[in-house]
């Protein structure tokens, strides 16, 4: 399993959050210029936060765009972000690799969504996937692909609640990734799209949605992918939702600079509860 990469990013929002409510009404405000444009290429580095609408919730302390490039020092990318929809990244990643050396994303937190707000520092929480009725995504992204890219477009879900974190994956778009290792588990039919289902190792291992054709625009029904993986007993009914990513799993890109782009990309969600106790 790969690293957990949203715990820091957790911790700044819960900072912000509890910080006092002069200094979270002023935020916003003082971060909108992130929105002209921000470029890094630190392994680590990342852009945001964001208040950006086609989010639902997004409120300038838990919406992120980040590098997450695990294999420095060689690792050598850039990454440039207008906001959470438009963005790019430049990576150069060795020829015929197959492991995933780096995940840029955008990454979205969803603590306490449905519940008693972000001022309220004692009910800082995950939201429950029973508490949602919508959590539904649009992407549209290129890899721009060669022969040599070994790379895939996927939604990283992160679930609490479990026996530890659990990862879900929802790949839309593979360059030659096949399986990536994964054995095959099942498969399922999520609005109208099948998708091969996948698992590293036993019980509690990471699940993969692999789509049986690639998409570079769509809309992924997440929510309803849970409520399969809940139906077949992969995932707890007390099941909480972490965060949300989306972006690139790269592996190689035949040794050249490869650039990656997103031009569109929403999420949205809704409650069927004022409290996600």
């Amino acid at each position: 399993m790969r690293p957990i990469r949203w715990l820091s990013a957790l911790v700044l929002a819960i900072a912000v959050a509890c910080a006092p409510a002069a200094t979270a009404l002023a935020a916003p405000a003082s971060l909108s210029g992130t929105a002209a444009g921000c470029t890094t290429s630190a392994p680590q580095g990342s852009c945001g936060p964001y208040s950006y609408r086609p989010i639902s919730n997004s409120n300038g302390y838990n919406s992120y765009v980040g590098q997450n490039c695990w294999a420095d020092p060689s690792c050598r990318q850039t990454l440039t972000v207008t906001d959470p929809g438009t963005w790019s990244v430049t990576s150069t990643e060795p020829a015929r690799n197959t492991g995933v050396r780096t995940y840029p994303d955008v990454q979205q937190l969803f603590s306490d969504w449905c519940g008693r707000g972000w001022n309220d520092c004692s009910s800082m929480t995950d939201t429950p996937i029973s508490a949602l009725w919508l959590l539904r995504s649009t992407f549209a992204e290129n890899m721009h692909a060669t022969s040599g890219t070994i790379a895939e477009a996927g939604y990283d879900i992160w679930l609490t609640g479990t026996s530890g974190s659990q990862e879900i994956m929802v790949w839309v778009d593979n360059a030659r990734r096949g399986t990536g290792g994964a054995a095959v588990i099942g498969h399922a039919t999520i609005f109208g799209q099948r998708f091969t289902v996948l698992r590293y190792g036993g019980q509690g291992g990471e699940i993969i949605f692999s789509l049986d054709h690639n998409e570079h625009t769509g809309t992924v029904h997440i929510l309803a992918s849970l409520r399969w993986l809940q139906g077949h007993g992969y995932v707890p009914a007390r099941a909480r939702v972490g965060q949300v990513d989306f972006g690139w799993e790269i592996c190689s890109t035949g040794g050249q600079p490869e650039r990656f782009t997103v031009s569109a990309y929403t999420l949205r969600s809704g409650c069927r509860t004022q409290v996600c106790g």
